[in-house]
């Protein structure tokens, strides 16, 4: 109204300011008509606001899913440091209000997820940065609707395990966006996970253990002592890591392995 009543008022000279309290807000409108002489009104007006819950919120809290993620690992379960860090993964990812419920169970974790797509994004980028195999089947629901549900198994491989590759046993260091792993002697060696055959990578269990002692060394080989079955065993020294460097009774932790025996050059570096 107040508008109406002034006549040539340019748009730069209009200036409207608001400011809200409580469900009421104020209308603050000036206008400059010339240098001298300013027109100002204040209206009052009272908000109704019509609170409603987006189609997303609404489907979170009622339990709605199109898709699962079923997240397990083969010949073993995720234990539950496993379990948290992939659901700080997922959460990492940046997609919010996407999963409507997870349930744990004993041998791995299970993510109801509102969209199909949301969930294809999330399984591609979990099986990228911790390696495994995908198995999808559906469900159907409704008359013509179906549900997706995939199996992202992880591989058997884990940080902390030792395995055995073309005669050479590894400790595993990490087991996410490959197979980083470290030789006895300390050599590290990488693998992905799309050249890994199983059946080239045996999984070593019930390891013996035992602490071992340098007894002789000869211009040509090494002995060494078993501490804990004091029987001796030789080792060439051109079979030896180039950077070890061996002194009389020093002492080193080592792999029974029937009567073979493995040194773990590298161990002391890691403890």
């Amino acid at each position: 109204e107040i508008v109406d009543r002034i006549e040539d008022t340019e748009k730069n000279q209009m200036k409207i300011e608001f400011s809200c309290r409580e469900e009421k807000i104020d209308v603050n409108i000036k206008l400059l008509v010339a240098e001298k002489f300013k027109v100002e009104e204040d209206m009052f007006s009272e908000i109704i606001f019509d609170y409603t819950t987006c189609l997303t919120c609404s489907r979170v809290h009622g339990g709605y899913y199109e898709a699962v993620i079923q997240v397990r690992r083969e010949e073993n379960i995720l234990n539950k440091e496993e379990k948290e860090e992939i659901v700080e993964t997922i959460e990492d990812i940046g997609e919010e209000n996407v999963i409507s419920k997870i349930i744990e169970k004993k041998e791995g974790i299970d993510f109801y997820f509102i969209s199909k797509k949301t969930a294809a994004k999330i399984l591609e980028f979990l099986r990228l940065k911790y390696g495994g195999k995908i198995k999808k089947s559906f469900e159907v629901y409704g008359k013509d609707k179906s549900r997706v549900v995939s199996v992202l198994r992880l591989p058997r491989y884990k940080k902390g395990m030792f395995i055995e590759h073309n005669n050479e046993i590894l400790f595993i260091e990490e087991a996410k966006n490959s197979l980083n792993v470290r030789t006895l002697s300390g050599e590290k060696k990488r693998f992905l996970w799309r050249n890994i055959h199983q059946k080239d990578f045996k999984v070593l269990k019930d390891l013996e253990f035992e602490n071992v002692m340098i007894t002789e060394i000869t211009p040509e080989r090494i002995q060494v002592m078993s501490l804990k079955k004091y029987d001796t065993f030789y080792f060439k020294k051109e079979d030896l890591p180039k950077d070890i460097n061996i002194e009389i009774e020093k002492e080193y932790r080592a792999i029974r392995r029937e009567n073979k025996l493995d040194i773990w050059w590298d161990y002391g570096s890691r403890r």
